[in-house]
């Protein structure tokens, strides 16, 4: 729990040091020999797997995306939405890719 809340905190000082408004993820890698975890990206967009998160919070993400776009503030801070939205069972979300190595990959 004190590692996933460091986390949090370091996205959002990311987030904050380039004064981001918007819907992204902040990606870390984590040594698990040490238990330290290092910055890999920012990806300032709808992550791919965005539904996942969508189904564990209650929130629509991409609904906020386009209030953003038309000018609009986010209904919460982000103190709000970390207090407010928690993780409420799991989801999963898998690719599947139905590929021929022998067609080329089509």
């Amino acid at each position: 729990e004190a590692t996933r809340l460091d986390l949090w905190d370091k996205a959002r000082k990311a987030a904050s040091a380039v004064d981001y408004v918007g819907a992204g993820t902040v990606e870390f890698i984590l040594d698990r020999d040490t238990g330290e975890f290092y910055f890999m990206e920012m990806n300032t967009r709808l992550q791919v797997e965005h539904p996942v998160s969508e189904m564990v919070t209650g929130t629509d993400l991409v609904e906020w995306q386009l209030n953003i776009a038309a000018g609009e503030k986010l209904p919460m801070t982000q103190e709000e939405i970390s207090e407010a939205i928690s993780q409420r069972g799991a989801a999963i979300e898998a690719r599947i890719y139905a590929e021929s190595p022998e067609k080329g990959f089509m």
